[in-house]
């Protein structure tokens, strides 16, 4: 394997072979996005990693890869600003052509409709359906149904703000879990941008066995010196343990802890500086305040030790007390 990226290559390509090789660190990542956007040409660059895969490639519509991404970034500004848990659109996509000033340009229409009731110019066009999954501190997700097949559409609130969470964050830990293959119990990275991200769906029956050829990311954590995974947070997790969103993932080193701590602080003062207190509220309910308690008290039974709370079997009684909850096929 090379030690350096290819000759020649574009700057995206070059920070998604260096993202392949290690796993980049929040700040780092940011750094080589930044350089890659003052070096080019353009005054409004737009950085994307991996191409569409042909699922979501339209031949008969002439939607290819370049439509398909200028789509998801309309679709991102939609999916942050749609609040409503549950709600459903669809939308259908079509290439057009239009011409000012004796120049042709090559355009994406796009319309939102109700879903029993498509726009008759638009039959013929490449239908996408949107659901909102739910939302977090740093983004929200949106099921994508295209094809018959269905995708997990993350949208980053507040992608300028580098945290060990978003897309500084998370979009490198895709790249290097997807070229390590580590997909026995992780959802597999497709493509982003770099406010929004594509991962594989994974439903509630999806099960470790019947995952594809690869590893499990216990193995590959031990193998890197990365930190662990939480499971106290039972809905990150699918009925079978399979992690839906692996973000937070690092380099585990002395003294990550207290970095983590002083950088979740400083997180939460920039929300409600630029949000107000009412940011906050979703993440006060008993649940939450739950699981920051058992949080809080798996770190002192393990002495802030970076091996897994899971090894404690308290815990899995714990988890376990609420697994009746409802897993929609969303």
């Amino acid at each position: 394997m090379s030690n350096r990226p290819p000759l020649n290559a574009s700057a995206p390509a070059s920070i998604l072979w260096q993202a392949q090789q290690e796993l980049l660190a929040p700040r780092q990542f940011y750094r080589l996005c930044q350089q890659a956007r003052q070096q080019s040409e353009q005054t409004q660059t737009r950085l994307y990693f991996y191409a569409p895969d042909s699922t979501f490639i339209d031949l008969k519509n002439r939607i290819g890869a370049r439509e398909i991404r200028r789509f998801l970034d309309y679709l991102a500004q939609y999916v942050r600003g749609t609040v409503q848990e549950g709600d459903r659109s669809i939308f259908y996509l079509k290439r057009g052509r239009l011409r000012l000033k004796h120049k042709t340009q090559t355009i994406i229409l796009i319309r939102k409709v109700g879903e029993y009731s498509p726009h008759t110019l638009f039959k013929q066009a490449m239908k996408i359906e949107v659901k909102i999954a739910g939302a977090g501190m740093i983004g929200r997700v949106a099921r994508l149904r295209i094809n018959g097949k269905d995708f997990a559409f993350k949208a980053f609130f507040d992608p300028d703000f580098v945290w060990q969470h978003g897309p500084w964050a998370e979009i490198p830990i895709g790249i290097r879990l997807k070229y390590c293959q580590v997909t026995k119990d992780m959802p597999e990275f497709l493509f982003s941008g770099l406010d929004w991200a594509i991962w594989e769906w994974i439903y509630p029956h999806t099960h470790p066995q019947s995952r594809k050829q690869g590893i499990t990311y216990q193995q590959f954590a031990q193998r890197e010196g990365l930190t662990t995974l939480n499971p106290l947070n039972r809905n990150n997790y699918n009925p079978h343990n399979i992690r839906l969103d692996p973000g937070g993932i690092q380099k585990n080193y002395w003294g990550r802890r207290f970095q983590d701590f002083f950088r979740s602080l400083m997180f939460y003062a920039r929300k409600v500086r630029t949000q107000g207190w009412k940011s906050l509220t979703p993440y006060l309910k008993p649940e939450k305040l739950r699981y920051l308690g058992l949080r809080l008290v798996s770190l002192r039974r393990t002495g802030g030790s970076p091996r897994a709370v899971s090894s404690i079997p308290d815990w899995h009684t714990v988890l376990t007390k609420k697994r009746n909850v409802k897993h929609p096929e969303l």
